[in-house]
């Protein structure tokens, strides 16, 4: 259990705890396991703190992806295409290798062709719905979007990231 309390932590520092907080969560714990109590107990915070930052965790949830994206763009400091791609590249192989291990801890085994299958079916629907909403008039926010990538994904393969 990750403990700090949130009184005199400064507003960022709150939230990448309890983002920090819902990582270890879901390291162990498919998203739809998780509720606002276990982050919060998890976090060694109030409810209120929690509220305060955050309406529910699929909000925790897109703010660690944007933080993830974020990190990747500025931490790199990529100053080419090239240097961009390779990070992206990157983030995307470590989170298939986490798949397999964790479908080996589960199983025993990695993952089937079919599954392979149908993860990449996914990321070409991801990958589609993005250029969709960048080429479009962006109807909707970035946040939206997210959310509405993530609950098209089947919860059997949320679970192995």
């Amino acid at each position: 259990m990750l403990v700090c309390r949130g009184e005199g932590m400064s507003k960022d520092i709150t939230k990448q705890h309890i983002t920090d907080s819902f990582n270890v969560l879901s390291r162990k714990y498919q998203l739809d396991k998780i509720t606002v109590n276990m982050i919060v107990e998890t976090a060694g915070i109030s409810k209120s703190t929690f509220y305060r930052h955050f309406f529910d965790k699929y909000d925790v949830m897109n703010y660690n992806y944007k933080r993830v994206l974020d990190d990747i763009f500025t931490r790199n400091a990529c100053k080419s295409w090239n240097e961009l791609f390779l990070s992206i590249l990157a983030f995307l192989e470590n989170s298939f290798n986490r798949m397999n291990e964790k479908c080996l801890e589960k199983r025993g085994c990695c993952l089937s062709q079919e599954e392979i299958y149908t993860a990449k079916l996914i990321i070409y629907g991801c990958v589609y719905a993005v250029k969709d909403w960048v080429f479009s008039d962006k109807r909707i926010s970035r946040q939206e979007l997210a959310l509405q990538i993530d609950n098209a994904i089947p919860d059997k393969y949320k679970a192995l990231l």
